[in-house]
Formats: C-alpha cells, structure tokens, sequence
C-alpha cells in the first residue's frame, strides 16, 4: 500500500466554496464525476455512459473534511479530501490524501492533478 499526500492553497474565502464542493453531492458531482447518487452511505459515481464506482462514506465533518473508501478496493483503502489550516503559512489548504495499493500512484497523482485542474475551474479560483 502507499499514501498520496496532495496540498492545495486555498485564496482568500475559498474555504467555504471549497466546501460545498467537496461535501456535498451536488458539489463533488459538479466536478469529480458525470453522476453521484447516493443511498444510505453508498455513493455511486458516474462517468460517461458505461463507468461506475461505488464508494462507502467512511467519515464526515461539517466544513473540514469527507472520506470513502471504494468498495471494490482492498479494506485498507480510502480517500479523503480535508480543508486544513497550514501549520507553515497559516493560510487554508485543500489536502487529498488517498491510501492504495503501489503500481497506481502515479497514475492517482496525475488523476488528482487533473481533478484539481477542474475543482479550480468550478470554483472559479
């Protein structure tokens, strides 16, 4: 297994843009996948016509942070996406923090990278 630590700096009132963005479904699912339904825990993302994931909510907190774990992952896999204060610049930042197994860690930055790219351009950052 490996762990992905990606940090974001957030400008100015961002954090609360960034929050429904991340915490929500309509807000992930204006920018990390076609569809995201959810059903008591389940959420089911959807890209394009033919590509699903199902992922379990794992953890929640109202404006700091939201976690899944994909259900078609090993049990000790998951995802979080967390608005932190920098302990260096004192300044919000968005970190992503991902635990899977070793041969997709680069293919998981450049997706988180790619993923970013679009959460900026939704959130007009």
């Amino acid at each position: 297994m490996t762990k992905i630590h990606l940090e974001y700096p957030l400008v100015g009132n961002a954090r609360n843009i960034v929050w429904n963005l991340i915490g929500t479904t309509g807000g992930l699912e204006a920018w990390m996948a076609d569809k995201i339904v959810e059903r008591n825990g389940v959420y089911t993302f959807q890209w394009g016509k033919d590509e699903t994931r199902e992922a379990e909510l794992m953890g929640r907190r109202e404006g700091a942070y939201i976690r899944f774990h994909w259900l078609d992952e090993g049990p000790k896999t998951y995802f979080e996406l967390r608005i932190n204060v920098s302990a260096l610049t004192k300044a919000h930042v968005l970190e992503i923090t991902e635990v899977a197994h070793n041969e997709e860690e680069e293919d998981l930055k450049q997706m988180w990278e790619s993923q970013m790219e679009e959460l900026s351009r939704v959130a007009g950052l």
